[in-house]
């Protein structure tokens, strides 16, 4: 269980209150690293929260193993429309490594994933509620008009980026996608194994866009999510250390994500 510790200074100057993470191409690693954040961002604030946007899917509580705990998941919350209750909210959503969660289940069948309006006062609640939100996003051919809102309305984007060529392709196709919706500054996170040429300084100069942090090899992470024990996140594990440095990167000044979220929809709840 991790305790909350005194925010750091950098923490202090706020981190971005709505993080979306995206991967270049399928199986980049997205999930595992909204993750590893949305653990940091709680070792330094205090609060984050993590969402399952990649729905219908298997669920990202089997992913980090706590499939089998009780807890709301996105058909629970089916109604939940309007001016939600934040805290209950909360406090309704299973926790992985004390972290509340809300993913979907492999029940949802095709094209059975929540209403968008239901999305959007759900994750207008969660930031009222003062945690900081990091969305795990489908690949933009997935994306929904309520994603594509909060996509829109998130004070930072994570663009996570396999070492090798046909994913900097995919990398490039996504950031035409940011850049075609005006988002917020895309952070780019390329990941280890390099089996090939590619390397970070490749991935930078093809982007054109400087990497935050690089995701080293971890050869023990596929065997603790199959354990269902779920990614190893802790500091000095590559992908906590990838996490903590793209921390440092999101401590700037932050658009007021709450109110953003809010305006992008008739039925969000003003924060």
């Amino acid at each position: 269980m991790d305790h909350a510790t005194e925010p750091s200074a950098s923490a202090q100057r706020g981190p971005a209150r709505l993080t979306a993470v995206v991967g270049a191409c399928g199986g980049a690693g997205a999930s595992v690293l909204s993750a590893a954040l949305a653990r940091a961002l709680r070792r330094r604030v205090g609060a984050a929260a993590l969402v399952d946007l990649d729905v219908p899917g298997a669920g990202l509580d089997v992913l980090l193993g706590v499939e089998a705990d009780p807890g709301a998941r996105w058909p629970d919350l089916a109604d939940a429309r309007g001016s939600l209750d934040a805290e209950g909210l909360v406090a309704a959503l299973p926790r992985w490594r004390a972290v509340p969660l809300l993913s979907g289940t492999r029940e949802q069948a095709p094209g059975g994933g929540p209403d968008d309006a239901v999305v959007l006062d759900v994750a207008t609640a969660l930031l009222r509620s003062g945690h900081r939100v990091v969305l795990d996003l489908p690949r933009p051919s997935g994306w929904g008009e309520a994603t594509r809102s909060l996509v829109t309305a998130a004070d930072a984007v994570v663009l996570v980026v396999p070492l090798t060529a046909p994913a900097v392709a995919g990398a490039m196709a996504t950031l035409a996608v940011l850049d075609a919706l005006g988002t917020a500054p895309v952070h780019v996170v390329p990941r280890r194994p390099a089996p090939g040429r590619v390397d970070t300084a490749g991935v930078e100069r093809a982007l054109g866009r400087r990497a935050v942090a690089t995701v080293s090899w971890d050869g023990r992470l596929a065997a603790a999510v199959e354990r269902g024990d779920g990614p190893r996140t802790g500091r000095r594990t590559p992908l906590g250390a990838a996490a903590e440095r793209l921390v440092d990167a999101l401590a700037r000044p932050a658009r007021t994500s709450g109110a953003t979220v809010a305006a992008a929809t008739t039925t969000g709840a003003v924060a």
